[in-house]
């Protein structure tokens, strides 16, 4: 399935299943209807595609797929993160 609208915040969390390695954990609106706010970004994606900072994450539109939901959060199988399409700058 997938899922579009704009990340809120994201963070790096250990990983319950392996200490040594971790996940990202995003908070995001604008996704539809019955649609999980939460997305859970695996290990695997985080080091294959090397953009994906936590502290730049907030306010940029996303658009991903996921195949189920595990403790009210999608489990991306695949993301894209806008470069520039920014909702709203931090003190804005």
């Amino acid at each position: 399935m997938t899922i579009k609208g704009f990340i809120q915040s994201a963070e790096l969390v250990q990983d319950p299943a392996d200490e040594d390695r971790v996940m990202m954990v995003a908070r995001v609106q604008g996704v539809g209807a019955g649609q999980p706010r939460k997305i859970l970004i695996p290990f695997e994606i985080l080091v294959a595609q090397d953009d994906l900072e936590p502290e730049t994450m907030a306010g940029r539109a996303f658009n991903a797929v996921y195949d189920h939901v595990d403790q009210a959060a999608a489990i991306v199988t695949a993301i894209e993160v806008g470069p520039g399409r920014v909702l709203r700058r931090p003190g804005e």
